[in-house]
């Protein structure tokens, strides 16, 4: 059958038609040799990607019995997907379209238009070239489990389970410990812009225990899991057993650690001392109702030290300024005898009315004072000022803001997922400014603190952003369809190397023991190329960017 190839060509309004003459380009490509094996159709057109845009390529693709179809228009950024949807509405098929970007490429960068329109000339016989070397490839759709398992059951894990829960969805809450709550239940109170008392905690509790489509599973881990998005089977192992779980989506909610004091050079105490971290005295308050020394007495002087740990960890936990001057306002309410110092060597107070806070706490007589380096031995501060002098205090209280760390369990479960953690340790998202909660395998999330230090605020916010990922993708009763631009393994060519597996960021590659080659589960895959420049032999090629088809395009846009 002789290929019949279509050539659109859009204005843009003036973008393109102002900077590219298009009469040229109609001209010139029907009358170059090389396309005389070919029928072709070239035509321009105003702004293809509007309403009357669409309906009018539709037709066109309909009435000429288009075999390819190649537009010369924008960047496929903007509208590729645009013009996928509309060859889906005719016979063809979707990968023997084509789109080539002539007005980023052309005519936004040449300011000569005889040189940028033999530029848009030469990027479309590059489109034309390269289409005719596509093949069809066929999308096929899937089964998905609108099912969701939370790993953890601290603040972040909660919100996503009430975010998510409803009649046609089930949620499986996996926390670790007897009860859910995390670390914030054990606080005394919270932030002044989050409410008074643990209210807003006790009440989201509460609501998990009432929900019938909210599983929670106590004293429990993740044992195993297989599978992809929309259909994960998981083994959770707990006291009574292992349960088998099917789901299609899988949120970590694993919370954090807390850094030990003592493993930083600059400080020192033993278990005589009255020195604590501020979970401690969180504890405390909650259980007493005061803050005391180890005697019983009330401290007459107290020290808060942030950033505990800080430079062996090499980033701020973000959220120990806020909780510390939180702490001066307990003991400031306990008693205004009490001499509150805060050293600090910056403060980070990122929400809007952190400052107003801070501001209040310092009119009640809170010292906030700069440092540049510390040390602590016992309750025996010694600290070198901003403008280098030293200076030495005793105190009757220490206590301490150590570093947020990862959960003790986060590298186990990043290899249980597959999924990779960052160079500060935290689970690595997808992408830290457009796609912060998705991990590298689809249908993976990542939420609150387990991504990074976050206060309650902040995880609430994680975990509502990964349930609207959740409920846009895995909607009851509707199908997914998966990346069909996909790699393959050209058996013949693999050696059983298996580099690919080692580089491939979706765990989509095994390898087959019997057969001594990789394999591709092209359900996971997401063709990104990775495991292709890691092929000494040239086994691996990826749908609808082979070697052929590439050569054809760059052939003609470095002529």
């Amino acid at each position: 059958m002789k290929a019949k190839v279509g050539v659109y060509v859009c204005e843009c309004g003036p973008n393109i038609a102002s900077k590219v003459d298009l009469d040229r380009i109609l001209e010139t490509l029907p009358a170059l040799d090389e396309y005389r094996e070919i029928e072709l159709v070239v035509k321009k057109y105003g702004l293809l990607c509007s309403a009357d845009g669409k309906n009018y390529l539709e037709e066109e693709i309909k009435s000429n019995g288009f075999t390819h179809l190649v537009l010369g228009a924008c960047s496929p950024r903007d509208h590729n997907k645009t013009f996928i949807g509309v060859c889906k509405k005719t016979d063809l098929n979707p990968y023997l379209y084509k789109i080539i970007n002539i007005r980023e490429h052309c005519a936004w960068i040449i300011p000569d238009k005889e040189k940028a329109t033999e530029k848009a000339i030469s990027y479309l016989r590059g489109g034309i070239n390269r289409v005719l070397y596509q093949s069809s490839l066929f999308e096929k759709q899937l089964d998905i489990d609108p099912d969701v398992v939370v790993i953890g059951g601290g603040i972040a894990g909660i919100e996503t389970a009430l975010s998510l829960a409803g009649e046609k969805r089930n949620i499986y809450l996996i926390e670790k410990s007897g009860k859910i709550g995390g670390k914030s239940s054990r606080f005394s109170s919270l932030l002044p812009r989050q409410g008074k008392g643990l209210a807003l905690i006790e009440e989201k509790i509460e609501k998990v225990s009432a929900n019938p489509f909210i599983k929670v599973f106590l004293e429990s881990s993740l044992e195993s899991i297989i599978g992809f998005l929309g259909n994960f089977e998981i083994v959770v192992k707990s006291k009574n057993g292992n349960t088998d779980i099917k789901a299609g989506a899988i949120v970590v909610a694993s919370g954090y650690g807390l850094i030990d004091p003592l493993s930083s050079e600059s400080h020192s105490y033993s278990e005589s001392d009255d020195v604590y971290t501020s979970l401690e005295i969180e504890e405390m308050l909650k259980e007493h109702g005061k803050i005391m020394t180890k005697s019983g007495k009330e401290p007459a002087s107290v020290a808060l030290v942030h950033c505990v740990g800080r430079e062996e960890k090499g980033y701020c936990s973000r959220i120990c300024c806020n909780y510390m001057i939180k702490i001066a306002r307990y003991l400031k309410d306990q008693s205004d005898a009490i001499k509150v110092t805060e050293f600090h060597k910056g403060l980070c107070m990122p929400d809007k009315g952190d400052q107003s806070f801070h501001k209040a706490m310092a009119e009640r007589g809170v010292e906030f004072r700069r440092i540049q380096k510390i040390t602590q031995d016992g309750t025996k501060i010694s600290f070198t000022g901003m403008d280098g002098s030293p200076g030495n205090a005793d105190f009757d209280m220490v206590i301490l803001a150590p570093a947020i760390v990862p959960s003790e369990d986060t590298d186990s479960l990043a290899e249980l997922l597959e999924i990779p953690v960052s160079e500060t340790g935290f689970f690595q998202e997808m992408h830290q400014t457009t796609d912060p909660v998705a991990t590298s395998i689809d249908g993976i999330f990542v939420v609150g603190a387990a991504h990074s230090p976050k206060g309650i605020t902040d995880s609430i916010f994680f975990a509502q952003a990964a349930a609207g990922r959740i409920l846009t993708h895995l909607i009851p009763g509707e199908k997914i369809v998966p990346e069909v631009k996909v790699t393959e393994v050209l058996e013949a060519f693999c050696t059983g190397c298996q580099n690919c597996l080692d580089v491939c960021v979706y765990g989509a590659i095994s390898y087959d023991e019997s057969k001594g080659v990789s394999v591709v589960n092209e359900v996971v895959c997401r063709g990104c190329g990775n495991c292709f420049g890691s092929c000494p032999s040239g086994a691996l090629r990826t749908k609808h960017f082979t070697n052929p088809q590439l050569y054809q395009e760059v052939r003609e846009a470095i002529r």
